[in-house]
C-alpha cells in the first residue's frame, strides 16, 4: 500500500517514506515534536492562514527553545501569491518569554556544530476559504527565500499541509518536493475514518531525530533497567507506534480504485469541481432580497477564476433583508432538515476567520472573556464570529449544487 500511495504522488520509496498516522493532525504533531530545533536559534514560520494543528507546532518548537514567526496576511488579497508580501510577526513563548527578533542570531550552525535547521509550514489549500497557495514556494524556501526575508541563515525545510488540497488536486512531489507532507485519507475518500499519512522526503528524514517517546514496535532493543534504547532504522518503524490500523490501510486500495474508476484521474476531479464551484460562487454572489439587499456575504481570497488558485470550497454567511446576519447554527440546522450537510464556525482556522471576517485579535480576546467558544457562538453584538462552509467532492453533481442554491433561495430570501 505504501508504494501505491507514493505512486499517486509521482515518487518512489527511494525518494519518500510513508508513515501511517491517525490523520493529518498526527503527522503534523510528529514533525513538531521530532524536528531538530536548535535552542535559541531555529525558527518555526507559519502562515496566519493555517489549520489549528499547524499553528500548534508552535508550542513544540517553543518548548525546545525555537522562536515562532507568524506570517500575517498581506495588506491585499491580490498579493497572496507572493510570500514576501506577508507580514512577519515574532511570537513570544508563553513558557519562558524568550523569542528572537530578526536582528538576532544569524549564526548558521546549531550548538552541536550541525547546520542550523528551520521549518516553514503552510497549507497547499486553505481549509477555510479554499484558496490555494503556490507549490513553487517549496523550492523557493529551500533556496533561501524566507531566510532572506527574515535575515536568518541555515537550512530551511517545508511542512506542507495537503489535507484539503489532495482531495481534488494533483500533488506531484517530484515537481514540488516538500520535505514533509501531512494528509488524511478520510478527507480524500470519505472512508475509512482515522487514517492518514505523513510523507517524508528521505533526504530530510535526518531532521526528525528528536523523537523522545518509544512505543511498541519502534525500537531495535531497549532495557527497562537502564536508560538504553535504540530506535529502528526505517523511518516508518520508528514512528508507527503500537498496532497500526492495518484493516483500514487495506481498505485504502478501494478508495484509490474508486476514484480512478469513476473519474479517471485527479486532474478530472479538479476541473469538474472547479466548474461547479465557479458556477455556484457567482450565482450565490448575485442573490438578493426583494428590497435589493444582498443575501450572501462571501469570504474569499480569490475571485474563483482558476483551479490553480481556488479549491472547491465557499465560505459565506447569510444576510437577511434588514442587513442583519443569520447565525451559522440556524443555517446548518435548516440545511440538515433537507439532507444538506454544511459546516459552521471557523473550521479550526482562526487566522483566516479573523482576517476574512475582520474580527480583530483584540476582539477575539475580549469576546472570549465573555464566554465565547469557537464553533459554539455564531453572532456577537450583531456581528458573525464564524461562517458557513460548503465543500464539494468528486461525487458532487450539477444537480447537487443547484439544489443547494435553491435551498438558499426558498429558505432565506424574502
Amino acid at each position: 500500500m505504501r508504494n501505491t500511495i507514493l505512486e499517486f504522488f509521482n515518487v518512489t520509496s527511494s525518494e519518500y517514506s510513508v508513515v501511517f498516522t491517525s490523520g493529518a493532525t498526527a503527522g503534523l504533531k510528529i514533525v513538531g515534536q521530532a524536528f531538530n530545533w536548535a535552542e535559541g536559534k531555529s525558527r518555526y514560520v507559519y502562515l496566519e492562514d493555517n489549520h489549528t494543528s499547524v499553528v500548534g507546532i508552535r508550542e513544540a518548537a517553543q518548548d525546545k527553545g525555537a522562536s515562532a514567526v507568524c506570517m500575517r496576511f498581506p495588506k491585499s488579497v491580490s498579493n497572496m501569491g507572493d510570500i514576501k508580501e506577508f507580514q512577519p510577526k515574532y511570537i513570544g513563548s508563553e513558557k519562558d518569554g524568550k523569542f528572537l527578533n530578526n536582528n538576532q542570531n544569524n549564526n548558521l550552525h546549531s550548538g552541536n556544530g550541525e547546520e542550523l535547521s528551520h521549518l516553514f509550514a503552510y497549507p497547499a489549500q486553505s481549509n477555510f476559504s479554499g484558496r490555494k497557495y503556490p507549490l513553487g514556494w517549496i523550492r523557493s524556501v529551500r533556496n533561501g527565500l524566507l531566510g532572506n526575508v527574515l535575515k536568518v541563515g541555515g537550512s530551511w525545510y517545508t511542512m506542507l499541509d495537503a489535507a484539503a488540497f489532495v482531495t481534488s488536486s494533483k500533488l506531484d512531489l517530484k515537481e514540488y518536493p516538500a520535505d514533509f507532507v501531512s494528509m488524511s485519507f478520510y478527507k480524500m475518500f470519505g472512508f475509512p475514518t482515522g487514517i492518514g499519512a505523513l510523507l517524508v522526503r528521505n533526504t530530510s528524514a535526518r531532521e526528525l531525530n528528536n523523537k523522545v517517546y518509544f512505543g511498541g514496535g519502534t525500537t531495535r532493543v531497549y532495557l527497562p533497567s537502564e536508560n538504553f534504547r535504540v530506535f529502528r532504522s526505517k523511518l516508518h518503524e520508528r514512528f508507527e507506534e503500537g498496532t497500526i490500523s492495518f484493516l483500514d490501510i487495506l481498505a485504502l486500495k478501494y478508495g484509490f480504485s474508486t476514484i480512478f474508476r469513476i473519474v479517471g484521474s485527479i486532474e478530472n476531479i479538479s476541473h469538474h469541481l472547479f466548474n461547479l464551484t465557479h458556477w455556484l460562487y457567482h450565482n450565490m454572489k448575485d442573490l438578493t432580497h426583494k428590497n435589493g439587499v444582498k443575501c450572501i456575504k462571501l469570504y474569499s481570497a480569490s475571485e474563483y477564476k482558476s483551479p490553480t488558485t481556488q479549491g472547491a470550497t465557499i465560505a459565506f454567511n447569510i444576510v437577511n433583508k434588514y442587513q442583519g446576519f443569520v447565525g451559522f447554527n440556524e443555517v446548518l440546522s435548516k440545511a440538515a432538515m433537507v439532507n444538506i450537510h454544511l459546516r459552521g464556525g471557523c473550521f479550526c482556522n482562526v487566522g483566516a476567520c479573523n482576517y476574512l471576517l475582520t474580527i480583530g485579535d483584540g476582539n477575539i480576546k475580549q469576546i472570549h472573556k465573555s464566554g465565547y467558544v469557537c464553533g459554539e457562538v455564531d453572532i456577537v453584538e450583531g456581528q458573525p464570529v464564524g461562517a458557513v462552509r460548503i465543500t464539494l467532492g468528486y461525487m458532487t453533481t450539477k444537480a447537487d449544487v443547484k439544489r443547494f442554491l435553491n435551498f438558499i433561495k426558498l429558505t432565506f430570501i424574502t
